[in-house]
């Protein structure tokens, strides 16, 4: 479901996986970087329509940013 979430809204579906990161973070202490690595490995297992390529390019965007204050 994720896969067609992010291929038909892909703004959406990062809104949601941020807020899947948040969550497990503040729930369960899991690290945002943790969590959107599980998400990418799953989302790799699924047999939809992303490629490789897409699912890299899609998940670099929604890594978490160090700050460079």
């Amino acid at each position: 479901m994720l896969v067609w979430y992010i291929r038909h809204f892909p703004g959406e579906a990062a809104a949601t996986i941020g807020e899947i990161q948040r969550r497990a973070h503040n729930d369960w202490g899991v690290p945002p970087a943790d969590m959107l690595r599980v998400l990418r490995r799953e989302l790799s297992l699924d047999r939809g329509k992303l490629t490789e390529e897409q699912r890299k390019t899609y998940f670099a965007l929604l890594a978490p940013r160090e700050d460079t204050d």
